[in-house]
């Protein structure tokens, strides 16, 4: 009976994370298709500086969580509050409208949320860690890839300099990218050989 428990627990641990998954992509992908052709004049460029960052901090957060060199409340911290915002913002803006008010009501209940969540799961093996964990991965990624379409357009308007800036920004995050999945991964094993009664916090 145990084991069956144990087993049923498993299931919808790994489910609700493909879920999660699938949203997340889903998410950044519209956030980043919105704004990733937009220039330095566009009078919504301010978006681009922000969703860059909250991407960035996210991935730069789970990517130094994952060395376990770092202090893991901070870094756990920084990586929730940031993805769980460009989570919020994308749900709010969906739910309400496209009206930037409520983005900004999104990504504020997104930073709270996210930021204590990762703050209190930092040091656990639940599902919360790893969720938080996943989503910031594929935050990471999607910083490379908006990197990536920089690049390819300084290198078509033959700004070398600043192509190679931006191109070495990508291969780092796309090495970020690898070690965070990589330690998603492992928390993920982790979690699933813990007892039903700590797989979820």
């Amino acid at each position: 009976m145990h084991h069956y428990f144990r087993n049923w627990h498993g299931r919808v641990y790994t489910v609700g994370l493909v879920a999660i998954a699938l949203f997340t992509v889903h998410a950044l992908a519209s956030l980043i298709f919105d704004i990733i052709g937009l220039a330095p004049s566009s009078p919504q460029w301010a978006a681009v500086l922000i969703l860059g960052g909250f991407l960035a901090l996210a991935g730069t957060a789970v990517g130094l969580q994952s060395l376990n060199s770092s202090p893991q409340r901070l870094t756990g911290l920084v990586s929730g509050a940031s993805s769980m915002a460009l989570l919020g913002t994308y749900s709010v803006r969906e739910l309400m409208g496209q009206r930037a008010s409520w983005a900004l009501v999104g990504a504020g209940m997104g930073l709270i949320i996210g930021g204590t969540l990762g703050f209190w799961t930092a040091r656990r093996q639940g599902f919360c860690q790893v969720a938080i964990a996943l989503i910031s991965s594929l935050c990471t990624y999607g910083t490379a890839f908006g990197l990536s379409t920089w690049t390819i357009a300084a290198v078509t308007t033959q700004h070398w300099g600043l192509a190679l800036g931006l191109g070495l920004a990508t291969g780092f995050y796309l090495w970020l990218t690898q070690r965070a999945l990589k330690w998603t991964y492992h928390q993920w094993q982790h979690g699933l050989k813990q007892p039903p009664s700590a797989i979820w916090f």
